[in-house]
Order: structure tokens, then sequence, then C-alpha cells
């Protein structure tokens, strides 16, 4: 079976959200969470923390997931570009990324997500890992029987809840709020505007120590909020969006005095975030499991050698899609070739029609076969046996059409018939004429042409010319009509 899931391996527990996926969309079919033993490697730790989980079944090859590389790990860079052109971006984006980081490029994996063009400027997240340590994460994952399709940014993922539109009603317009994840060695902060993220960055936070003294310690947690708070309005300030509300997740919407300060302090609305499944701590496990449904379109740091190549069973709903796409294209091209045939049937009728009318007027017998049509017509004893195959017009366009460009000459006299052309003009000089007639001599419709009278005439010194010659293509003999 084939679930979509959103791992969230913190640093003292795992949460996991699955997802069934459906042809009218997905439910979410379960959330769950267990503590991590405190000590041992991490590999040790996450399949303990699997095991805690009960799954059923456990997670497999068959699941598709999606994990966020850990803030200690990863860096993230906002670029911003002066154009908006989509190839000019990826042209330009490398150089600007290793502008940015004190590595070369050949020792990280990076990825980007376009966040939005406010007045004609491209705005790029960039998230930024170096190779050994996504190796390492990976390898930590593997050795619990676990590879996941999508590793990418916590923001990016948390934003996902907005832009999936599982955070209001069905029918409501798309949210405009601040997401605010927070929670021991990290804290996520995405901004969104009419659902989609403008801003995704982390906060500085503090440890698992100091966020259970913040429980209990008045003290302690007024220096955590500080920081939280002052942050939070560094970056809203950051940017032109007035959120409506503060969504709270993480163990930040269930410390005590939390949402009332944020709200003092920023002047928004400020309440933990509700969710279809599972408590506020769960948000980022749900947008991960959201990622790893459409695993494209934002940044995924599984490229290059780390490509996730493994496991095909996830094409499996995508060749679905694609033999019903397959299908439906049949079936309109199948319409299409019917309604096709029909109208060359009726076009078929229309033509015999009019043969039938043009032949019983003519011959004064109806035939609806264009080949004893031409038969009878051409025939001697046919009242139509003397029109002829070509008219004068086509024997002068075909004259005028083998005229060199470089030596047309002023016709003073043209005469033409469907079987003989007798032609008289003026030409530049003896070579021009020679270029006329040789030009002529190459039509095999025109039949032995002579050499040509030719004279120069005293006043402008120019050359007139007279030939004769016949028209082979009519069909008739000269001095036909």
């Amino acid at each position: 079976m084939h679930r979509n899931v959103g791992l969230d391996w913190a640093q003292d527990s795992l949460r996991v959200a699955t997802l069934q996926s459906g042809f009218r969309g997905f439910a979410v079919e379960e959330v769950r969470s267990a503590a991590l033993p405190p000590d041992g490697a991490p590999a040790e730790r996450l399949r303990a923390g699997l095991a805690a989980l009960e799954l059923r079944p456990p997670l497999g090859r068959d699941d598709s997931i999606a994990v966020a590389l850990p803030g200690s790990l990863v860096a993230t860079h906002l670029i911003a570009l002066p154009f908006s052109d989509p190839r000019r971006i990826e042209q330009v984006l490398p150089a600007e990324v290793e502008a940015a980081i004190p590595f070369d490029l050949s020792e990280v994996v990076w990825d980007a997500a376009i966040l939005g063009v406010p007045g004609g400027k491209t705005e790029v997240l960039v998230g930024v890992v170096r190779k050994a340590a996504l190796r390492e994460h990976l390898d930590a994952l593997a050795a619990a029987g676990l590879d996941p399709r999508v590793v990418t940014l916590a923001p990016l993922a948390l934003a996902a809840l907005g832009e999936r539109g599982i955070l209001v009603a069905q029918g409501e317009p798309p949210l405009t709020a601040v997401l605010l994840d927070a929670g021991p060695d990290r804290a996520d902060l995405a901004l969104l505007d009419g659902g989609r993220p403008v801003l995704a960055r982390a906060l500085t936070t503090y440890n698992a120590a100091q966020w259970a003294a913040a429980a209990t310690d008045p003290e302690a947690r007024a220096r955590l909020l500080s920081t939280l708070t002052r942050d939070l309005k560094i970056s809203l300030r950051s940017r032109k969006t007035a959120p409506q509300r503060l969504l709270l997740a993480g163990a930040l919407a269930s410390l005590p005095e939390a949402a009332e300060r944020l709200s003092a302090e920023t002047q928004l609305a400020t309440e933990p975030v509700t969710l279809p499944g599972g408590d506020p701590a769960a948000a980022l496990a749900l947008g991960l499991a959201l990622r790893a449904q459409v695993p494209r379109g934002r940044a995924n740091l599984r490229k290059g050698e780390f490509a996730f190549t493994k496991d095909l069973s996830h094409v499996r709903g995508r060749l679905l899609r694609l033999g019903i796409a397959a299908s439906v294209l049949l079936a309109l091209g199948l319409v299409l070739g019917i309604a096709r045939l029909s109208s060359l049937h009726r076009q078929a009728a229309e033509y015999d029609d009019a043969l039938c009318t043009a032949t019983r007027r003519i011959l004064g017998t109806c035939l609806t076969d264009y080949r004893q049509a031409i038969a009878q017509l051409s025939g001697g004893r046919s009242r139509a046996a003397g029109i002829p195959r070509v008219s004068a017009a086509d024997v002068l366009a075909e004259l005028v059409a083998r005229m060199p460009e470089g030596s047309l000459p002023l016709l003073d006299d043209v005469e033409v018939t469907t079987s003989a052309i007798r032609l008289r003009g003026t030409a530049d000089d003896f070579g021009k004429v020679e270029e006329i007639v040789s030009a002529l001599r190459k039509d095999k419709c025109f039949g032995e042409i002579p050499p040509p009278k030719t004279d120069r005439t005293r006043d402008t010194k120019k050359v007139t010319f007279a030939v004769e010659f016949p028209y082979a293509c009519s069909g008739e003999v000269p001095g036909g009509a």
C-alpha cells in the first residue's frame, strides 16, 4: 500500500504523518509521535523511535517519505535577481550561489525555490548542504531502513500547509498568516500571502534544557520568547505582507503564556495552529507528508549523486494517471476520426452530385466517376471535345515565369494560343536576348525554339527581337484554338 509519509526527526522525538492519496485528493491517515532514547548512535535511536511508533504496516519501500534537514546541517540564502525569466534564473543562479558560500560548488548540494517576484525582481530561497553532511544523514536513515524520496528545508515544508489549503475550511480564501514552529534546537518561520510562501527562514532558538526550563521558570520563558519575538519582528519588517494571524506550532504552541506574549508584541491574533490530524506539534510532519505527495516544485536536495533512484514504486500512481490520460486522448481521437470521416463522406456525396449535374448538362448522362467523365468529355463526339486543356492565360503565365529576372525584356507584342507563341520585344543587348532564349528552352512545354530575328535600333542602341515557337503541353497540334 503506497503512503505519502512526512517524517519529523527531532532531537528528542520522532513524529510521522501519513496521507492516503486518491483521485479526488488526499486524506490524513494517521499522525503519531514517539520519544527517542537519550543515548545511542543516531541510527539506533531512530530505529527505536520507529519501533515505538508501532506503524502497521511499518514504513517500507512502497512509501514515499519526505524529511527535513536539521537547521545545523543546512544553510539558507535569499537571493534577489533583477529579472523573472526562468531561463536566465537557471543560468545565473549557480554563480550567485557560489558567491554566497565559502565552499566550492563541487563540495555541496543545493536547490532553490522561487518565493515571489515583487517589483519585477525574483526572490529565490536557496538551501545548501555539504555533501559529507547529507551523506551521513542519508546513511543514518538507510541504517534504519528508510530511503526518503524528498529531503527539503523545514520552513518550506511548513509552508506546504498553507499552499495545500488545509489550514482553512473548504470554500474560504487562502490563508495570509505567519506559521511559527519552534522547539528544542529548531525554530522555523513561514510567511504566507494568499496561501503562498513569501518568506521562509530558520530563527534562533535554544536547546532542550532551556526549553524544559522555560516550561516552569518565568525568567527562562521570558528570555526564550524575547529572542523569538525579536527575530520574528525583524522578519516581518522585511516584507510588505500584512498577515492576519500568527499560528504557533511545535513545542511553542503548548508553552505557557507564549500566545499572549507574542500577540502583545506583534499586534497579531495569535493561536495554536489547527490541523486536520494531530496536535500543533505535528505541523512539520504533516507539511512533510504533503511535500512527499508532490515532490516537484520546491527545494529537494536529493539530486545529482544523491538522487532518489532505488525504488520505482512511486511511479505506479503516475503510470496509472498517464494510462487514464492516454485512454481519454484515444477516445477523443476516435471521436474526432469518426467526425472527420463523416465530413469526408458528406463532401464526397456533394462532389458526386456536382459531377453528375455537370455531366448530365454536357453529355446528357449522369456520371459520378471523374475518370469516366474526363474520358467522355475528351472524346470527339462530345460537345466538350473542343475545350482546350489549358488556356492562353496559363501559357502566358508560364512564359512570364520562365523569363530570367536579370534580363527581363520590354514586350512589344505577344500572341499566345494553346499551341503556339509569337513574341516580339526589346532587350538591352544581344547577350540579354540570348539569355532569354536559353531560359525559355529549359521549359519542356516550349517546343523547339529557333534563333530569334534580331536588329539593333539606331536611336536607343537597344536590340529588338522576334521569335515564334510551339507550345507542346496542351495536347493540340499547331493551328488549334
